[in-house]
C-alpha cells in the first residue's frame, strides 16, 4: 500500500474468550498519520477459519480531531454512502455507525442526539456512544424515556418519540431534521416552541442549561417546523388524555424536555445507539440476547466498532469479510478478544455491521465493503476538526 509503512509482524497468540479458547495470528500491519493526533492502521489477522483485515482510526485525547455522529442529508429517514457524508462535513475520516430500517420508512434504529438535540427515541434497552464537550467517549446501556415540562404548572407529559409518523394516542417531537413540515393531519394539535438553552457561545462551546423553550402558539396539523425549535404534536386521543393538564400552556411559557439519562449524561453533546456491547471496563460483557439482538447476528461477518483505551485514546475498527481468502469476517465474540487482547480496549461497543461497514479515511473508502460497493447509510460517525 503506497505511501503506508508496513511492519512485518508473525506472532501467535493463545486467548481465552467466550466460548472457548481462540488461536489467532498477526501477519502484517501498516501504519499511516491521517492528522495531527489521528492514526490509521491496517492488520492482517489470521482466524482459525482464515484471514481478517482489520481496519482501525486511533484519536488522542489532545488531538486537534475529534469524532462526533452525522445524519445523512441532515434528514431523519435519509440514506447516503460514509464517503459522501464524511466529505460534506469534512472529515479527515469516518465510519458508518448505527443500525436502521433498510425497507420503506430507513429510520434509524438507536438513539440519536447531535448538539444537544435528541433526533430519535431509544425504546429498547441497548448500549449507547456517548461523546462530551471535550471529546471524550463514554459507554452506558440503557432505554430513552423523554417528557415535555412546564415548570410554571409542574405539568409532566411522555414523548412517545421524535421524527416519525405520529400515531393514535401519541405524542411525538419534530425538529428542523424531520423537514420542513410535520406532515400530520388535522386529528391533533401541535405546539410550537422555540430553543433557548442550550444556545452555541463563542469558541464553540455552550451555555447548557439544559434543553428549554419557549412556546410560541399552536396549530391544528402539518405545521411548519422552526429552524430554531420543534414542533410537539398531539394526536386527538392524547389530547383527551392530557387535555387538562394542556391548560396552563400559554404563548411565552416556559417549556423543558427531561430524561431519563444516566448522571452526567444530559451535558454530552452527542450521544448515539447502537450494540451490542462487547467490553466495559476491560470486561467481557457480550449478552446479545438481553439487548434484543438475533443469535444469528453473531456469526462471521464485516464489523463496525468503537472503544477507548485505559489512557482515553478513542478507537473505531471496521473488519471486512468477503472471499475467503481475502477476509472471513469475525464474530461478535472474537472482535472482543481481538479488541481487549490485542488493541488493548477497555470499552467497546458494536455498530451496524455487515454490508454497512465501511471506513472513510483521507479522501476514500479504506476497506472492502462486503456487498462490493459502500452502502447508503442513515448514520457515520466521523473525525472533524475540533471548533
Amino acid at each position: 500500500m503506497k505511501g503506508l509503512r508496513l511492519i512485518l509482524c508473525i506472532a501467535v497468540i493463545a486467548l481465552c474468550a467466550p466460548g472457548g479458547a481462540r488461536a489467532w495470528e498477526l501477519e502484517q500491519q501498516w501504519t499511516k498519520p491521517v492528522a495531527r493526533g489521528v492514526t490509521f492502521y491496517h492488520f492482517r489477522l489470521r482466524f482459525e477459519h482464515g484471514p481478517a483485515h482489520l481496519y482501525m482510526l486511533e484519536v488522542q485525547p489532545d488531538s486537534d480531531y475529534g469524532i462526533r455522529p452525522v445524519i445523512a442529508n441532515s434528514r431523519i429517514g435519509s440514506l447516503a454512502p460514509v464517503e459522501q457524508l464524511a466529505r460534506g462535513v469534512g472529515a479527515v475520516a469516518a465510519i458508518n455507525g448505527g443500525f436502521f430500517d433498510t425497507g420503506r420508512t430507513r429510520l434509524p434504529v438507536g438513539l440519536i442526539k447531535i448538539d444537544y438535540q435528541t433526533l430519535f427515541e431509544q425504546f429498547l434497552r441497548r448500549p449507547v456512544l456517548g461523546i462530551d464537550a471535550q471529546g471524550g467517549v463514554h459507554f452506558a446501556t440503557f432505554e430513552l424515556h423523554s417528557y415535555l415540562f412546564a415548570p410554571e404548572t409542574s405539568t409532566m407529559l411522555p414523548l412517545f418519540g421524535y421524527n416519525r409518523t405520529r400515531k393514535y394516542g401519541e405524542i411525538i417531537a419534530y425538529t428542523p431534521e424531520f423537514g420542513p413540515f410535520t406532515r400530520t393531519n388535522e386529528w391533533g394539535r401541535e405546539f410550537i416552541l422555540k430553543r433557548v438553552s442550550p444556545q452555541a457561545v463563542r469558541g464553540g462551546g455552550s451555555n447548557y442549561l439544559g434543553e428549554k423553550y419557549i412556546l410560541l402558539g399552536e396549530e391544528g396539523g402539518n405545521t411548519a417546523i422552526p429552524r430554531d425549535g420543534m414542533v410537539v404534536s398531539f394526536h386527538s386521543n392524547a389530547l383527551r388524555r392530557y387535555g387538562k393538564l394542556l391548560s396552563g400552556l400559554y404563548p411565552g411559557a416556559e417549556v423543558e424536555v427531561l430524561t431519563n439519562l444516566p448522571q452526567g449524561w444530559a451535558s454530552y453533546p452527542h450521544l448515539l445507539g447502537g450494540g451490542p456491547m462487547l467490553l466495559k471496563d476491560g470486561a467481557y460483557v457480550l449478552n446479545y440476547r438481553e439487548e434484543k439482538f438475533k443469535s444469528s447476528m453473531n456469526s462471521p461477518t464485516a464489523r463496525t466498532a468503537v472503544g477507548r483505551t485505559r489512557d482515553g485514546r478513542t478507537v473505531l475498527v471496521v473488519i471486512d469479510a468477503g472471499a475467503r481468502d481475502y477476509s472471513v469476517g469475525a464474530t461478535w465474540h472474537q472482535l472482543a478478544v481481538v479488541g481487549r487482547d490485542f488493541l488493548n480496549l477497555e470499552d467497546l461497543m458494536g455498530f451496524d455491521g455487515g454490508g454497512s461497514s465501511t471506513m472513510y479515511v483521507g479522501g476514500r473508502v479504506a476497506n472492502r465493503p462486503q456487498d462490493g460497493a459502500a452502502r447508503s447509510v442513515a448514520n457515520i460517525i466521523a473525525i472533524v476538526r475540533r471548533n
